[in-house]
């Protein structure tokens, strides 16, 4: 995980704010943007970002040009950065991963081989990286249909290595990227970097390049979250099974086998779709609270007894079982 340059610290301070891809958490985003000069986000660069920016295409129109896992979201953050963008901060999208990876996609889908890809560099870095990622994934989902649980947590236990893995080298390209932008802020500058809320590894990334004092992290909604739940962020178990892995947590078997059989309840359990949020309203973290609260309470065998009995069911008619079963 290491980084053989050196960055001059007195570049720019960088606010890590680390974000729930959420429609309910963009005024918390948009606030914590303020009084930056440079906003880096964690995307891919997609078509028509600087005219959507500049107000010259509408953001609907924008949204169509590029398929968005949460449309909901990036509807409200889009008119969000246009606020920013308005107000004279430089806003750009800052994922060279992403980047690398729809580059491949296109090179594969023209016709050519993974054998015809670079041997060496970022290009196969991303692709050898990608394929292991994708092969425990895919693990998961044919266990996903077993009756064996164990062989089921123990499945989501190896995607959560194999995700930590993809997450360090992320962030390492990520925050060379950053470094790269940070050349062109003028002295003093302020720069906030988007991140999503697993990718803590960029803390120390950048406070390794940066030095003590540069770097601050925001965690965007903690006002929120903090006086309803009495915490700065909300933990599901998957994230903290892989946090253990990211950090390389001393081995502990029983630990990770508790909090993958968590998982397994917690990802049937918890809402898949958007939910549309009032003015001041947090239904995504109020559900996430909600479910993180029941499945704390589960030992391992009774994550396993309440999943033979949710598992063939829908999200809801799963809701309503566990809370028929009293959990």
């Amino acid at each position: 995980m290491g980084i053989a340059w050196a960055m001059d610290a007195t570049a720019a301070r960088i606010t890590l704010g680390f974000t729930t891809f959420r429609a309910e958490t963009v005024p918390f985003a948009a606030r914590a943007m303020d009084d930056h000069d440079s906003v880096f986000l964690e995307e891919p660069h997609t078509p028509g970002f600087e005219a959507m920016l500049a107000g010259e295409l509408a953001v609907d129109d924008y949204l169509m040009l590029t398929e968005f896992e949460f449309p909901g979201y990036a509807r409200a953050l889009c008119r969000a950065l246009q606020e920013v963008h308005a107000r004279g901060a430089a806003v750009r999208q800052v994922h060279p991963w992403m980047d690398e990876l729809a580059a491949i996609h296109e090179f594969l889908a023209a016709g050519h081989g993974p054998e015809d890809l670079p041997a060496t560099g970022p290009t196969r870095d991303v692709y050898e990286r990608e394929k292991a990622w994708t092969k425990a994934l895919i693990a998961f989902y044919r266990t996903s249909g077993s009756r064996n649980f164990e062989r089921l947590a123990g499945a989501v236990n190896a995607f959560a290595r194999a995700d930590a893995l993809k997450i360090r080298d992320q962030d390492t390209a990520r925050v060379r990227a950053v470094a790269q932008c940070l050349e062109r802020i003028p002295k003093g500058g302020r720069v906030y970097v988007e991140c999503g809320t697993i990718h803590q590894t960029m803390v120390l990334l950048l406070k390794r390049a940066l030095g003590p004092g540069r770097v601050r992290a925001v965690f965007v909604g903690e006002q929120r979250c903090k006086p309803r739940f009495g915490v700065r962020r909300l933990l599901p178990p998957g994230d903290v099974l892989t946090f253990r892995h990211l950090f390389q947590a001393p081995p502990d078997a029983a630990r990770e086998a508790l909090l993958a059989a968590r998982a397994v309840v917690y990802n049937k359990l918890i809402a898949k779709t958007e939910l549309s949020a009032a003015p001041g309203a947090a239904p995504h973290m109020d559900d996430e609270a909600g479910v993180i609260g029941l499945v704390s309470t589960l030992s391992f065998e009774q994550c396993r007894t309440l999943w033979e009995r949710i598992r063939g069911l829908s999200t809801d008619e799963a809701r309503f079982a566990a809370r028929l079963a009293g959990q």
